[in-house]
């Protein structure tokens, strides 16, 4: 992610391992890719901007396992060939800010964009550990795995989308009742069964 990395031999080799205590924002241009499982460590909250680009997590896993929450934020340059997604086989395993400026948010597109903006196969390609909003205001997108809550947070997880489709083992983890304790408030929650709101 062209950040630092932190190698260590084990018995079966090379592992790459990263960690980074970071806050506030860090802003990144370029399609973005994991090279070893990736955590934020800190105690205060982080906003990753991915600019004209996608997170592809290449099979490893992007968590926060500080205190700290954490926002993946997609823009860029609407019109271009970009992805503005999370892309790969890994796992995404966040839990938003409970406050603050981005305080329940834990995936946001940029509204201004139009293009590139669709993901297929979520749920599973990434994995979906995930606390908080989605925010994808014009992305089409395929559930086609279970989306559960980050291993740090509450049982919360609200999407805004264009459309979604829900297919194959798609589901989207039962009882999401704790949004108030995930920093959004006075939001439609599902409780036991979900809820579209059109």
């Amino acid at each position: 992610m062209g950040l630092r990395q932190d190698q260590r031999r084990t018995a079966s080799g090379l592992r790459t391992s990263l960690t980074y205590n970071l806050s506030g924002y860090q802003i990144l241009c370029g399609d973005q890719k994991l090279t070893g499982n990736t955590s934020f460590t800190s105690s205060s909250n982080l906003v990753l901007v991915i600019e004209n680009g996608q997170l592809d997590t290449a099979g490893f896993t992007l968590a926060n396992t500080g205190s700290g929450g954490l926002t993946v934020v997609f823009t860029g340059n609407n019109g271009a060939t970009y992805t503005y997604a999370p892309t790969g086989g890994g796992t995404l395993n966040i839990d938003a800010p409970t406050s603050g400026p981005w305080g329940g948010v834990a995936i946001y597109q940029d509204p201004s964009l139009t293009n590139g903006v669709n993901i297929y196969a979520a749920g599973n390609t990434p994995t979906w550990n995930i606390t908080g909003l989605v925010y994808l205001p014009h992305s089409s997108v395929t559930l086609s795995g279970a989306v559960n809550k980050s291993a740090n947070g509450a049982q919360c997880m609200l999407m805004v989308v264009d459309n979604i489709t829900v297919n194959g083992t798609g589901g989207i983890f039962a009882n999401d009742t704790g949004c108030a304790a995930a920093g959004l408030i006075n939001q439609p929650g599902g409780g036991a069964r979900g809820a579209i709101v059109n």
